[in-house]
Parts: structure tokens; C-alpha cells; sequence
């Protein structure tokens, strides 16, 4: 570093921390949605601010959107280090000599948008001074990208990082709308991203101004807004083909530089980007110098050419206009989604048929655009599935990328699909992988790097790219219930066929891991020409890598489907009958949303809500799942009320119901903690009789009158012992069999609604990539009511009282 930097660097370090520290922080690990309570009070004080007017129909957005940030900090992993480090570790060069950089004129009085002018002044200085032709820092905090992410359920339209380094080549050519002023974000060209904030107690980060505030203070604004940087950085990795993000956030006259990956975000010590504006000009420099896979970006992706990308464009049209590879086509050449050419060193099939072991690798080609599925959360298991054209062999395939644990404890998942086809005999109904495994460039694996220092408590994540050959539709594009039942039942033998020839155990039954491939030569939907697959081994174990003192809690995202058993127990064992009661809650889940069952759209909403996406989060562990829905499988009530006595649906989803009924009585649960104590430990401080108390008038006669009198405690009946033996579920048989003998029967041609019941998609994505939660009527009023009379009160707040500015002193800090 230039010897001013070096300077300020020592003198900082020095009155903050001794050089070797290292501040890391995670959030509570989940193993589902977590659910967060709009009610609670911050606990610090949050910066007054005047809202933007917003109609009711903004409110219930505005809500779901705080929940996504909030959860989004709660799931992601934080780290500090002292800026030497920073820089010597994630932005090795060397400095620029010779040059001096001008100090940033900021305005620190007219709150965050009068900071704007300086901030992208400075920046675009230093970017000329170290000569980094082609970039421009940009404003663009009012105009967010037009086109659609299939990320967060259209939440991504109203995301606006206040700034952003650009390349100009590609911003002039994408966007019609470009002043110094006002620039319409581009993630898909985005290179390093700027967040400001003006008040130090609304900051996601400790200051200088707030010193009694840990690294990551709990106020709920401060929690907020550090969801907000992680919200960003997943649309840039989601947008673009990453490795590593770079980001700078701006509080007040201090500043932070930050490194996201797939594992988390490390974040350098602040520092006064006013006194000392060497820093942001060594940041610059050295970035200017870098190649693209320093600076990030994956180099097995590179921009299409035009001729490729028009060929890719086309390619829709060859298929009919209803199959599944026709739509998936379309939808990846989707506006603002560029065409990237992927280059995949690995072993291919060569015939058509599953890959091998033992075959050895070559270098294909594919072009692929806007993916088909994505996950809404940065950190976890993540993975984006992509329609592509492989270039080489002329066919149209699915590619599924992800990060996995790159651990020797965890199987990846590439070799599960090996061993399924090495160990089981006859059809499986499972993906046919074509190729594929861990990405590698050079002969180097791409891993995380950001948490590598901390290895034994979190391993790194390894990038994975596996293609499928089958373009399959979603489980919930089935026709009607015939076809649904069918794919469930596919679905289900496969599951006893890995479970019963190979030992292996699925772990993450759920709505996107059944899929429903049309065999037919032109690919249209019809029930009875499918051949039903289940795919997401990713998180697969064979039974002797199960953990006997419990699952990690990373094991699946599937939380809908997950078995009420282990939202209730999250520390037991992962076993075969969660699995099979999860395939219950597969056929309940589409039932609910996707079949006449008489009920209105908002109380098939609230119940959804209710049964599968109530999360209650805990201080002590994990998060639990709803009480209702461990009631209604262990009492053998059926989920889904409405459809009519002699349909199918009705008498299979009643049979499942008494099975996992069964199934319980004959395991044994722990009781609730409240209820452990002993009836002696309860009455060791005496005793109340209230056979002498008065009595309420009630008109009618009590049942057993005679038992009023006298005090008897009455104890409760015992129950046959459990015996797990005697278990419906220790074996596929019977729930196998229930549902075959269901398909035999009559189904009605036409029962699905043409629309779906709208619910409210979780903030929690995982692997569980379409995430469902849902908002009543009635709640969405009470909110609309709520959030639009604290915006008037901020608005006459703002209006009669202005809020305290900081005032930067003499010696460098504000009034605070």
C-alpha cells in the first residue's frame, strides 16, 4: 500500500484492535423458513426518515419484503477482519505510486441522497486517476431493473442499490435511460455494488459513532439493512456468474469494503474515506489491474456471440409451442438476460445413456440464458437449474448448478446418481445424468474462500455443475389429481428402490424434487405418456452416513413437506418414515392449492399458512414447526376437507393420514419441555381442593353431577407400549400399496382450477426454490391499515419537527 495508507492503517489498527484479530458471526443455523414478528420493537434507535407514499396495495409488498431482509441476515454468515488483512488476503497487488487522490467533498448535512454528488464524484475521480477506462461509478437508487428474476417472486423489480461501478460499454448499449443523475440498475452488467447510509444508528455495522454497538448490532433497522446488502449480493449472483462479489458501503464520513461468496460475507474494519482517501483509490487500482476471474466472475462463463446467441434465441421454435423444452427455451431468452456460453470439462456420456465412473472427461459447450429455477437466499444449499443447448452433441438439456459442502463426510451428489445406477436393477424413474461434476478451470476446483481460515468449524463449498438429459415439467403443472397421484407414486418407488437395493436414503422429499417428464415424441402433456422421476439427491445419505445423534440442520430446506416429527424434533435422526410421511404432505400441499376443494381462496391461503409455512423461532434451537400440523398427523385428520366423499383424492389422502397415525402411536416422542416434572414435584407444595367452590349458574345439567363432589385427582390412562416394529412405515409396502391401489381406480378427467391459490412466497429459499406463504384477507387489511397510519405519522413528524442531522465536528466525528 502507498506509504499514506500504511500510515493511517497503523494509527487505525492500532487504537481499534490488535492486527490479528478477527470478528466472526453466523446466524442461528435453520433448517427452514424462519418467521419474524413485524410487532417487535427495535432495540436501538432507528434513524427518522420520511417514507415514500404508498398505496394499500404497496403495504402487504412492503411487509413480506422487510420479513425476506430480516431473514436474510439471520441466515448469513458475517466476518470482520482488520483492513490490512482485508486487502492481503481477497486484494493482493500493489499499490499505484506516484499518484495522489484528491479528498472526497461529501455533503453531511442534507442526509443520505445529498451524499450521492460527492460519493460518485470521488469515485469517478479515482477511477480516472488510476485509469480504469470504460467505468463509471452511477447513481441508481431511483430506477430499479425491468427485467423479471424468478429470485424473490418479482420482489427484485423494486430492489435499488443507491450505486454502482459499471462497465459503460454494456449500459450504454442495455439502457435507454442514463444522466449523471439517474441510472436504471443493471445487475446483469453490475461490478461492484455501493450501499450508503447517513445516520451511524440506522448502519448495518458497528461505527466510531455508535462504540457501545457489537459488530452487528440487533436493532431491527440495522438488521434490516444488512439483509438489504445480502439481498443484493444473491441478485448479482443469481444475475451473474460469480465466484466472489466486491462491495463498498458508506456510513456518514466512514467507510467498509466487503467480500460476499457462496459461504458469506468478510468485512474489512472501517475506516474515514474522507481523511484517508488512499483506500478507496488503492481498492480501485487494484481491481483495475485484475482479470476477470480475480475480480469474481467465473471463467468458464463467457458472453455468447451474437451469431450463438441468435441461434439460441431460435431455438425455442423447433419444439412445439406446449411441450416442456419448448417453454423452458422461451423463457430463458427472457429481455435483459444476456446469453453465456458455459464450458464443462468432465466426463460425458458418449451414447446417450447415464454416465459411467470411470469415463473419462472432455470439454463440452452450452449455451444457456435466464435459469429456469433459482434459489432467494445467498448462503446454504443454493443451485440455479438452466434449460441449455449442448452445443456438441445438438440436444437441448438441463443443467442444475450448485455449491456443495466440500467435505470427505458429505457424498456429492454426482456420486449418488453413480451408485443408484451401479446398485439398483430395472427402471428407476430417477434423472438421466448425462455428465458433469465439480467445476474446475486450469485444473483448480472452485471453492469458497471467504470462511477457508475457519475450515474446521465451516468447510468450504465446492462448485458443481451436473447435466440431466430430460426436460421435465414442475410436479405442480400436473393436469389433474390422476396425473399427480401418478407422479407422487413414481416418485415413491424410486425412493424404495434407492432405499432397498442401495441403502440410500433421499432426506429432501418435496414439491420440486418430483418431476414429471412427457415421453411422447413431441413432448405435449398427457397423464398417461409420462415417465415420473425423483430428482434433488443432493443431500442423500447412505444409511451408514447417517448421523444416529441427529441430522445437521443444513440436511434439507424443504420445510413445507419436512415430517412434523422433525420440526417438532430437529436434533433426532433423519429416518426412512419422515421421508414417507413427507410424500403425504407433497399430495396435501397440491390438493390444498390446486383442487376444487369448496373453500374460499383466502382460507385455503390461511390454512397453507397454518399447517406447512408457520415457523416458531426459538432462542435455544432450531425453529419449530406448527403445532396444528404435528396434531393433525398424529390424531390421523386429514389435511384437505371439501372434495367430495367418492372422489379418489379423498379416500387416498384419508388412508395416508391413518397411516402416519399409526405410525406414530408405535414411536416414541419426547414430551413437551413444560411437562417433564413429576406429579410429586407439582404437589410438593400442597394441596387445593376446589369441590367447596362456587359454581357458575349454568342452565343445563352438568355431565356426571355426581363426580362433582369430593377431590380426586384423576391420573391418565395408559397406553399400550410403543413398539416400532409394528410400524406402518418402517417399509414402503403399504403406503406404496395404498396409492397403486388408488390409481386403479376412476379419476375425473378435469379437477384441477385453472388458477392456483395465490400464497405468499416464503423469504427463506434454500433448495425449496418456489418457497410458499400466504396473507388473509383480513390480515393484509389490518396491515394495510397499520403500515399506511405510521406513514402519515412519519410524514407530520417530518413536517412539524426536522430530524437531528449529524454535524461533522473539527476533529472528524459527528454529534450523535
Amino acid at each position: 500500500m502507498s506509504h499514506a495508507a500504511n500510515v493511517y492503517l497503523t494509527r487505525f489498527s492500532s487504537s481499534r484492535s490488535s492486527p490479528s484479530r478477527m470478528t466472526t458471526s453466523m446466524g442461528p443455523p435453520t433448517c427452514g423458513p424462519t418467521m419474524y414478528n413485524e410487532g417487535d420493537p427495535p432495540t436501538e434507535g432507528a434513524s427518522a426518515r420520511v417514507q415514500r407514499s404508498r398505496t394499500l396495495s404497496d403495504v402487504s409488498g412492503a411487509i413480506k419484503h422487510d420479513q425476506r431482509r430480516i431473514e436474510l441476515d439471520r441466515e448469513m454468515r458475517w466476518r470482520e477482519v482488520p483492513l490490512e488483512h482485508w486487502f492481503r488476503t481477497y486484494m493482493s497487488g500493489a499499490d499505484p505510486t506516484g499518484i495522489s487522490f484528491q479528498p472526497f467533498a461529501v455533503d453531511l448535512e442534507s442526509r443520505e441522497q445529498g451524499m450521492y454528488h460527492g460519493l460518485r464524484t470521488g469515485l469517478n475521480d479515482c477511477l480516472r486517476v488510476v485509469g480504469w477506462a470504460g467505468y463509471e461509478t452511477l447513481t441508481t437508487d431511483r430506477l430499479p431493473d425491468i427485467s423479471m428474476s424468478s429470485s424473490s417472486d418479482n420482489l427484485s423489480t423494486a430492489l435499488r442499490p443507491d450505486m454502482g461501478i459499471y462497465p459503460m460499454e454494456h449500459i450504454c448499449a442495455t439502457s435507454q435511460e442514463h444522466s449523471s443523475l439517474d441510472t436504471r440498475v443493471a445487475w446483469a452488467w453490475a461490478e461492484v455494488l455501493i450501499e450508503v447510509k447517513f445516520d451511524p444508528k440506522a448502519a448495518p455495522f458497528s461505527s466510531r459513532h455508535t462504540p457501545r454497538s457489537a459488530f452487528l448490532p440487533t436493532g431491527r433497522e440495522r438488521c434490516l439493512n444488512r439483509g438489504q446488502l445480502v439481498e443484493y449480493a444473491t441478485e448479482i449472483f443469481n444475475r451473474q456468474y460469480r465466484q466472489f462479489l466486491f462491495m463498498i458501503h458508506f456510513t456518514y464520513d466512514c467507510a467498509r469494503f466487503l467480500r460476499f461468496d457462496r459461504s458469506g460475507a468478510v468485512v474489512s474494519e472501517e475506516f474515514d474515506y474522507i481523511a484517508c482517501p488512499q483506500l478507496i483509490g488503492s481498492f480501485l487500482s487494484r481491481l483495475s489491474r485484475m482479470g476477470r476471474a480475480e475480480r469474481g466472475y467465473d471463467p468458464t462463463a463467457t458472453l455468447a456471440s451474437e451469431e450463438q446467441a441468435t441461434t439460441f434465441r431460435e431455438l425455442h421454435n423447433r419444439f412445439h409451442p406446449d411441450s416442456a423444452t419448448a417453454r423452458g427455451l422461451g423463457n430463458a431468452v427472457a429481455d435483459g438476460w444476456p446469453i453465456y456460453l458455459l464450458t464443462i470439462d468432465a466426463p460425458f456420456s458418449s451414447d446417450g445413456a447415464a454416465v459411467r465412473r470411470g469415463t473419462s472427461p472432455s470439454s463440452r459447450h452450452f449455451l444457456v440464458g435466464k435459469p429456469a429455477s433459482q434459489t432467494s437466499t445467498l448462503v446454504g444449499k443454493v443451485a440455479k437449474g438452466f434449460v441449455a443447448y449442448d452445443m456438441t452433441n445438438q440436444q437441448v438439456v438441463f443443467i442444475k448448478d450448485s455449491w456443495r459442502p466440500d467435505s470427505s463426510e458429505v457424498q456429492s451428489e454426482y456420486e449418488t446418481y453413480l451408485q443408484l445406477r451401479e446398485m439398483a436393477s430395472g427402471e428407476l424413474y430417477i434423472p438421466t445424468l448425462l455428465g458433469g461434476g465439480d467445476v474446475t478451470f486450469d485444473g483448480q476446483r472452485q471453492q469458497t474462500t471467504s470462511f477457508n481460515e475457519l475450515s474446521n468449524l465451516i468447510p468450504p463449498l465446492a462448485h458443481c455443475r451436473l447435466i440431466f438429459k430430460e426436460i421435465c415439467r414442475p410436479l405442480e403443472d400436473f393436469t389433474n389429481s390422476y396425473e399427480l397421484v401418478k407422479a407422487v407414486t413414481w416418485a415413491l418407488v424410486a425412493h424404495s428402490k434407492a432405499w432397498r437395493q442401495c441403502g440410500i436414503l433421499h432426506r429432501d422429499i418435496s414439491i420440486e424434487s418430483i418431476l414429471i417428464y412427457d415421453s411422447d415424441d413431441p413432448g405435449l402433456p398427457t397423464p398417461n405418456g409420462t415417465i415420473d422421476q425423483l430428482s434433488n439427491w443432493d443431500i442423500a445419505m447412505s444409511w451408514k452416513q447417517i448421523d444416529p445423534g441427529g441430522a445437521p440442520t443444513y440436511r434439507s430446506t424443504s420445510w413445507p413437506c419436512m415430517s412434523a416429527r422433525l420440526q417438532e424434533h430437529p436434533e433426532k435422526q433423519h429416518e426412512l418414515a419422515d421421508d414417507l410421511e413427507s410424500f403425504m404432505h407433497v399430495l396435501n400441499y397440491c390438493a390444498l392449492r390446486h383442487l376444487p376443494t369448496g373453500m374460499s381462496s383466502a382460507e385455503v391461503a390461511h390454512l397453507v399458512q397454518s399447517l406447512y409455512d408457520t415457523v416458531i423461532q426459538s432462542d435455544a434451537g432450531p425453529p419449530k414447526g406448527s403445532p396444528l400440523k404435528l396434531e393433525k398427523v398424529q390424531n390421523g385428520t386429514p389435511f384437505v376437507k371439501g372434495l367430495p366423499g367418492d372422489h379418489p383424492m379423498a379416500q387416498l389422502l384419508a388412508e395416508l393420514s391413518e397411516l402416519c397415525k399409526s405410525h406414530y402411536e408405535h414411536v416414541v416422542l419426547p414430551g413437551p419441555e413444560t411437562y417433564r416434572t413429576s406429579c410429586s414435584d407439582i404437589f410438593a407444595g400442597g394441596l387445593y381442593c376446589g369441590a367447596q367452590s362456587t359454581l357458575p349458574d349454568y342452565d343445563g345439567v352438568p355431565v356426571h353431577e355426581d363426580a362433582l363432589d369430593g377431590c380426586k385427582v384423576d391420573l391418565p390412562h395408559s397406553f399400550p407400549s410403543p413398539n416400532p416394529v409394528l410400524s406402518p412405515l418402517r417399509d414402503h409396502d403399504r403406503m406404496v400399496g395404498v396409492c397403486m391401489r388408488a390409481i386403479r381406480k376412476v379419476w375425473p378427467r378435469v379437477d384441477k382450477r385453472q388458477d392456483a391459490v395465490r400464497v405468499r412466497p416464503s423469504t427463506r429459499g434454500g433448495s425449496r426454490l418456489d418457497a410458499k406463504r400466504t396473507w388473509s384477507e383480513s390480515d393484509f387489511q389490518s396491515a394495510s391499515r397499520e403500515v399506511t397510519a405510521s406513514f402519515k405519522r412519519a410524514r407530520r413528524d417530518s413536517l412539524s419537527i426536522r430530524p437531528r442531522c449529524p454535524q461533522r465536528r473539527r476533529s472528524g466525528g459527528p454529534h450523535v
